[in-house]
Protein backbone atom coordinates (compact mmCIF):
# COMPACT_ATOMS: atom_id res chain seq x y z
CA UNK A 1 0.00 0.00 0.00
CA UNK A 2 1.30 3.37 -1.17
CA UNK A 3 0.79 6.66 0.26
CA UNK A 4 1.49 10.20 0.71
CA UNK A 5 0.50 13.22 2.70
CA UNK A 6 -0.08 16.10 0.56
CA UNK A 7 -2.49 19.61 0.61
CA UNK A 8 -5.51 19.12 -1.59
CA UNK A 9 -7.81 21.64 -2.71
CA UNK A 10 -11.21 21.29 -1.09
CA UNK A 11 -13.17 21.59 -4.67
CA UNK A 12 -10.78 18.31 -5.76
CA UNK A 13 -12.41 16.05 -3.11
CA UNK A 14 -15.88 14.27 -3.04
CA UNK A 15 -17.91 12.73 -0.10
CA UNK A 16 -17.32 8.71 0.27
CA UNK A 17 -19.56 6.79 -1.97
CA UNK A 18 -21.10 5.10 0.72
CA UNK A 19 -21.12 7.38 3.89
CA UNK A 20 -20.69 5.59 7.28
CA UNK A 21 -21.95 7.98 9.44
CA UNK A 22 -25.85 9.00 9.13
CA UNK A 23 -25.96 12.53 10.94
CA UNK A 24 -23.53 14.40 12.61
CA UNK A 25 -23.74 16.77 15.58
CA UNK A 26 -23.88 19.96 14.33
CA UNK A 27 -22.89 20.91 17.82
CA UNK A 28 -19.79 19.10 17.40
CA UNK A 29 -19.38 19.85 13.59
CA UNK A 30 -19.16 23.61 15.07
CA UNK A 31 -16.48 23.13 17.47
CA UNK A 32 -14.10 21.38 15.21
CA UNK A 33 -14.58 24.01 12.46
CA UNK A 34 -14.29 26.70 15.37
CA UNK A 35 -11.18 24.58 16.41
CA UNK A 36 -9.49 24.08 13.13
CA UNK A 37 -9.87 27.71 11.88
CA UNK A 38 -7.70 28.48 15.44
CA UNK A 39 -5.28 25.69 15.60
CA UNK A 40 -5.16 24.07 11.81
CA UNK A 41 -5.96 20.44 11.29
CA UNK A 42 -4.58 18.45 13.99
CA UNK A 43 -5.25 14.93 11.97
CA UNK A 44 -5.04 14.60 8.35
CA UNK A 45 -7.75 12.65 6.52
CA UNK A 46 -7.25 9.94 4.41
CA UNK A 47 -7.91 9.80 0.49
CA UNK A 48 -7.95 7.66 -2.63
CA UNK A 49 -7.62 8.73 -6.08
CA UNK A 50 -10.23 8.29 -8.27
CA UNK A 51 -10.00 9.45 -11.95
CA UNK A 52 -8.54 13.01 -11.71
CA UNK A 53 -10.37 13.47 -8.24
CA UNK A 54 -10.28 12.20 -4.68
CA UNK A 55 -12.39 10.21 -2.60
CA UNK A 56 -12.68 10.61 0.92
CA UNK A 57 -11.75 7.12 2.97
CA UNK A 58 -11.51 8.72 6.53
CA UNK A 59 -12.12 11.97 8.09
CA UNK A 60 -15.73 12.95 6.68
CA UNK A 61 -16.57 15.31 9.63
CA UNK A 62 -12.86 16.63 9.53
CA UNK A 63 -13.68 17.70 5.18
CA UNK A 64 -17.14 19.33 6.53
CA UNK A 65 -15.67 21.38 9.22
CA UNK A 66 -12.44 22.25 7.24
CA UNK A 67 -15.06 23.27 4.16
CA UNK A 68 -17.07 25.67 6.80
CA UNK A 69 -14.25 27.11 8.40
CA UNK A 70 -13.63 28.34 4.58
CA UNK A 71 -9.93 27.21 4.04
CA UNK A 72 -8.94 25.84 0.27
CA UNK A 73 -6.67 23.09 1.21
CA UNK A 74 -6.63 20.30 3.41
CA UNK A 75 -3.73 17.88 4.60
CA UNK A 76 -4.59 14.34 3.20
CA UNK A 77 -2.86 11.35 3.23
CA UNK A 78 -3.31 9.24 -0.20
CA UNK A 79 -3.45 5.94 -1.04
CA UNK A 80 -3.93 3.55 -3.40
CA UNK A 81 -6.94 1.53 -2.52
CA UNK A 82 -9.11 -1.00 -3.54
CA UNK A 83 -12.78 -1.14 -3.35
CA UNK A 84 -12.67 -3.61 -0.24
CA UNK A 85 -9.92 -2.25 0.99
CA UNK A 86 -11.68 1.26 1.29
CA UNK A 87 -14.76 -0.37 3.22
CA UNK A 88 -12.57 -2.32 5.18
CA UNK A 89 -11.13 1.68 6.36
CA UNK A 90 -14.43 2.88 6.67
CA UNK A 91 -15.97 0.06 8.56
CA UNK A 92 -13.14 0.45 10.90
CA UNK A 93 -13.14 4.03 11.54
CA UNK A 94 -16.97 3.96 11.31
CA UNK A 95 -16.44 1.59 14.54
CA UNK A 96 -14.14 3.03 16.61
CA UNK A 97 -15.63 6.48 16.98
CA UNK A 98 -16.90 7.21 20.68
CA UNK A 99 -20.34 8.43 19.43
CA UNK A 100 -20.95 5.25 17.21
CA UNK A 101 -24.75 4.50 16.41
CA UNK A 102 -25.59 0.91 16.33
CA UNK A 103 -27.86 1.82 12.90
CA UNK A 104 -24.33 3.45 11.47
CA UNK A 105 -22.62 -0.05 12.47
CA UNK A 106 -25.26 -2.14 11.25
CA UNK A 107 -24.71 -0.32 7.48
CA UNK A 108 -21.15 -0.47 7.70
CA UNK A 109 -21.85 -4.92 8.27
CA UNK A 110 -24.50 -5.19 5.33
CA UNK A 111 -21.70 -3.10 3.10
CA UNK A 112 -19.32 -6.17 4.25
CA UNK A 113 -21.87 -8.95 4.16
CA UNK A 114 -23.93 -7.88 0.50
CA UNK A 115 -20.97 -6.42 -1.01
CA UNK A 116 -18.29 -9.09 -0.21
CA UNK A 117 -19.76 -12.07 1.48
CA UNK A 118 -18.53 -11.75 4.76
CA UNK A 119 -19.83 -14.02 7.41
CA UNK A 120 -20.61 -13.04 10.85
CA UNK A 121 -17.65 -15.01 12.49
CA UNK A 122 -15.51 -13.58 9.88
CA UNK A 123 -16.41 -10.11 9.87
CA UNK A 124 -16.56 -10.03 13.75
CA UNK A 125 -12.99 -11.75 13.34
CA UNK A 126 -12.03 -8.21 11.36
CA UNK A 127 -13.48 -6.02 13.68
CA UNK A 128 -12.43 -7.34 17.04
CA UNK A 129 -16.31 -7.73 18.13
CA UNK A 130 -17.86 -10.88 19.58
CA UNK A 131 -20.20 -12.37 16.90
CA UNK A 132 -22.93 -12.18 18.98
CA UNK A 133 -21.91 -8.19 19.37
CA UNK A 134 -22.03 -8.23 15.34
CA UNK A 135 -24.93 -10.01 15.27
CA UNK A 136 -27.08 -7.78 17.30
CA UNK A 137 -26.12 -4.92 15.47
CA UNK A 138 -27.21 -6.66 11.48
CA UNK A 139 -30.49 -7.68 13.17
CA UNK A 140 -31.23 -3.97 13.64
CA UNK A 141 -31.66 -3.81 10.20
CA UNK A 142 -34.62 -5.90 10.34
CA UNK A 143 -36.44 -4.02 12.94
CA UNK A 144 -39.90 -2.24 11.63
CA UNK A 145 -38.69 1.00 10.12
CA UNK A 146 -40.33 3.56 13.13
CA UNK A 147 -38.00 1.22 16.22
CA UNK A 148 -34.79 1.34 13.80
CA UNK A 149 -35.38 5.22 13.17
CA UNK A 150 -35.63 5.59 17.11
CA UNK A 151 -32.62 4.24 17.97
CA UNK A 152 -30.42 5.95 15.42
CA UNK A 153 -32.26 9.28 16.56
CA UNK A 154 -30.87 8.14 19.95
CA UNK A 155 -34.26 8.47 21.03
CA UNK A 156 -34.36 4.39 22.17
CA UNK A 157 -31.50 2.29 23.25
CA UNK A 158 -30.05 -0.89 21.35
CA UNK A 159 -31.11 -2.90 24.38
CA UNK A 160 -34.26 -1.46 24.78
CA UNK A 161 -35.67 -1.89 21.45
CA UNK A 162 -34.24 -5.59 21.37
CA UNK A 163 -36.89 -6.23 23.92
CA UNK A 164 -39.52 -4.05 21.75
CA UNK A 165 -38.68 -5.97 18.87
CA UNK A 166 -39.70 -9.51 20.50
CA UNK A 167 -43.09 -7.85 20.93
CA UNK A 168 -45.29 -9.45 17.93
CA UNK A 169 -48.85 -7.20 18.35
CA UNK A 170 -47.07 -4.50 15.84
CA UNK A 171 -49.67 -2.33 17.04
CA UNK A 172 -48.56 -2.85 20.47
CA UNK A 173 -44.99 -2.72 19.88
CA UNK A 174 -45.59 0.86 18.03
CA UNK A 175 -47.24 2.39 21.13
CA UNK A 176 -44.93 1.06 23.14
CA UNK A 177 -42.33 2.72 21.05
CA UNK A 178 -44.20 5.72 21.16
CA UNK A 179 -44.37 5.64 25.21
CA UNK A 180 -40.20 4.73 24.85
CA UNK A 181 -39.88 8.15 22.76
CA UNK A 182 -41.93 10.87 24.91
CA UNK A 183 -41.36 9.51 28.23
CA UNK A 184 -37.51 7.67 28.14
CA UNK A 185 -37.23 4.31 28.47
CA UNK A 186 -34.22 1.23 29.86
CA UNK A 187 -33.86 -1.53 28.61
CA UNK A 188 -35.24 -2.80 32.08
CA UNK A 189 -38.51 -1.01 31.67
CA UNK A 190 -38.62 -2.57 27.83
CA UNK A 191 -37.84 -5.84 29.21
CA UNK A 192 -40.76 -5.45 31.83
CA UNK A 193 -43.34 -3.98 29.13
CA UNK A 194 -42.36 -7.26 26.57
CA UNK A 195 -43.02 -10.05 29.65
CA UNK A 196 -46.21 -7.80 30.60
CA UNK A 197 -47.72 -7.83 26.96
CA UNK A 198 -46.49 -11.75 27.11
CA UNK A 199 -48.28 -12.35 29.66
CA UNK A 200 -50.96 -10.56 28.41
CA UNK A 201 -51.84 -13.11 25.38
CA UNK A 202 -51.30 -15.68 26.91
CA UNK A 203 -54.35 -18.22 26.36
CA UNK A 204 -57.08 -17.88 29.05
CA UNK A 205 -56.47 -21.40 30.90
CA UNK A 206 -52.72 -19.58 31.62
CA UNK A 207 -54.48 -17.28 34.00
CA UNK A 208 -56.31 -20.31 36.18
CA UNK A 209 -54.72 -21.89 38.78
CA UNK A 210 -56.20 -25.97 37.85
CA UNK A 211 -57.08 -28.28 40.79
CA UNK A 212 -54.92 -30.84 42.12
CA UNK A 213 -55.08 -34.29 40.17
CA UNK A 214 -56.32 -36.36 43.09
CA UNK A 215 -59.63 -34.09 42.59
CA UNK A 216 -60.54 -34.03 38.99
CA UNK A 217 -64.19 -32.82 39.61
CA UNK A 218 -63.27 -29.46 41.02
CA UNK A 219 -63.34 -26.17 39.41
CA UNK A 220 -60.19 -24.69 38.27
CA UNK A 221 -59.83 -21.75 40.26
CA UNK A 222 -59.44 -18.26 39.13
CA UNK A 223 -56.63 -16.02 40.01
CA UNK A 224 -57.22 -13.40 42.33
CA UNK A 225 -55.42 -9.94 42.08
CA UNK A 226 -56.07 -7.01 44.17
CA UNK A 227 -57.08 -3.70 42.32
CA UNK A 228 -54.57 -1.04 41.93
CA UNK A 229 -57.48 1.46 42.57
CA UNK A 230 -59.66 0.08 45.14
CA UNK A 231 -57.44 -2.50 46.31
CA UNK A 232 -60.83 -5.20 45.99
CA UNK A 233 -59.86 -8.89 44.87
CA UNK A 234 -61.57 -10.13 41.96
CA UNK A 235 -60.73 -12.10 38.74
CA UNK A 236 -57.82 -11.16 36.99
CA UNK A 237 -59.82 -11.78 33.99
CA UNK A 238 -62.25 -8.91 34.68
CA UNK A 239 -59.18 -6.65 35.03
CA UNK A 240 -57.28 -4.28 32.30
CA UNK A 241 -53.59 -2.72 32.34
CA UNK A 242 -54.43 0.94 31.72
CA UNK A 243 -51.96 3.59 31.78
CA UNK A 244 -52.70 6.97 33.84
CA UNK A 245 -50.05 9.91 34.86
CA UNK A 246 -48.69 9.22 37.97
CA UNK A 247 -50.23 12.51 39.49
CA UNK A 248 -53.92 11.03 38.69
CA UNK A 249 -53.25 7.66 39.81
CA UNK A 250 -52.33 9.26 43.42
CA UNK A 251 -55.27 11.45 43.49
CA UNK A 252 -57.07 8.54 43.32
CA UNK A 253 -55.55 6.46 45.83
CA UNK A 254 -55.66 9.74 48.20
CA UNK A 255 -59.19 9.89 47.35
CA UNK A 256 -59.99 6.33 48.40
CA UNK A 257 -58.17 5.85 51.21
CA UNK A 258 -60.28 8.69 52.97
Amino acid sequence: MTEKLEDISIDLIDDPSVPMRSQMDEEKLDELTRSIKTRGLIQPITLRKVGARYEVVAGHRRLKATKRAGLPFIKSIVRELSDKSTDEMRVHENLFREDVNPADEARSYKVMIDKYEYGPAELAEMVGKSEAYVRARYDLLSFPDYLFLAVENEHISLSAAQWLEKIEDDRVRKEYTKFGIIGGITAKRAEAWYRSWKLGSLPREAHMYEAPLEDPNAEPKKLMMPCVLCRYDDDIENMGMHYAHRDCAQAVAKIQSN
